[in-house]
């Protein structure tokens, strides 16, 4: 079987230059007996949070959202003018994780990769998610890889140069892959995604994704890992984040060099009713030119975040923008969003 890596395909870091960003439009249609991930609140602020992204994402590449025909006016109500609206049936709106993952080979021509998605472990019955990465692969010609494993986007991050970070609180849970072996994801991960080096953190967080990684790591260069961390001993997440600090702390990329570690403190707000999942600052956009941020209205942890990333990103304007709203649903703006790197036209 012809596999990414095998045909010379890369998942490209998130830094790269994007063609677009893909968006999925907060919808009513949701399936029969489903939980609406805005259960917490309510419909029209989940659209005016998505909206808000998007538009922000605009200003700086083309945005594709991905409407429920259903939902058509609501989106053309609240989007910017210019922003790509396409529309296809879908059951939800975290594109991150439904969405294709895009990769790039050495003449920069482009490919999708379409992973088997069950909703987190069959928490709903999504089959109309299950259909958004081809649509999306198949509206930019790109090639198409079918991975028969399941995987959501947010599960992973990638330095685009060969080491790829993840979670086995999320990848080696039972009801992603129980058929398969540490060992046999691993070397899908390298097939699919075209790394070398794979690195397991133990621990995500609680927000329905039996914790991804994008809401506690990611890579800001090729040698560089921002951390959330948790200065508070007496809270729930500080020794996990802990352990996932030593871990780090203690890894090498793909050429054997020691990580430079960041280490950005989590907001202390805790937003969903009942629920202990913390606001992180990892889970932003990395846009051409900008960094889309969540704030959370904890002023000294805000303002050390912003801080933190213009220091990690001095050449991109950072544009703030409130993360309750998208937290309430359940994740925040790297999980609604999904980068199409530049390809040759």
């Amino acid at each position: 079987m012809t596999t990414p890596l095998k045909s010379g395909f890369r998942m490209p870091a998130e830094w790269e230059e994007h063609e677009c960003c893909w968006m999925q439009w907060p919808t009513e249609s949701f399936p029969t007996n489903a939980t609406p991930s805005w259960s917490h609140f309510d419909l029209e602020k989940a659209r005016i949070a998505w909206a808000n992204v998007a538009n922000a994402i605009n200003r700086f590449e083309q945005l594709k959202m991905i409407v429920h025909p259903n939902d058509y006016q609501s989106a053309l109500k609240l989007l910017d003018q210019n922003v790509e609206i396409l529309k296809t049936p879908i059951d939800d709106a975290w594109c991150r994780d439904t969405g294709a993952i895009f990769l790039l080979n050495d003449k920069n021509q482009l490919a999708g990769v379409d992973s088997d998605f069950n909703c987190w472990g069959y928490k709903e019955n999504f089959e109309q998610d299950d259909k958004v990465a081809k649509f999306m692969i198949n509206n930019s010609n790109a090639t198409y890889f079918k991975n028969n494993m399941v995987l959501e986007g947010g599960s992973i991050h990638v330095n685009g140069n060969g080491t790829l970070i993840t979670t086995e609180q999320c990848l080696l849970h039972e009801n992603r892959n129980p058929n398969l072996s540490k060992n046999e994801i691993e070397n899908n991960l390298k097939e699919y995604f075209g790394v070398t080096k794979i690195i397991w953190l133990k621990h995500g967080t609680d927000e329905g994704t039996n914790g991804h990684i994008d809401n506690v790591a990611c890579f800001s260069d090729q040698n560089t890992v921002l951390a959330m961390t948790c200065s508070d001993k007496d809270d729930t997440y500080y020794d996990l984040l802990s352990e996932n600090l030593d871990i780090l702390k203690s890894s090498v990329d793909q050429d054997n060099n020691p990580l430079k570690i960041v280490e950005v403190e989590m907001s202390k707000k805790r937003f969903i009713p009942g629920d202990d999942e913390p606001s992180s600052y990892i889970n932003f956009y990395i846009a051409n030119s900008a960094i889309i941020l969540p704030f959370f209205g904890d002023d000294t942890a805000d303002q050390n975040a912003m801080k933190i990333i213009k220091e990690q990103f001095p050449n991109r304007q950072i544009e703030c923008l409130d993360g309750h709203d998208i937290l309430m649903g359940g994740g925040n703006i790297h999980c609604i969003t999904q980068q199409q790197p530049k390809a040759v036209s």
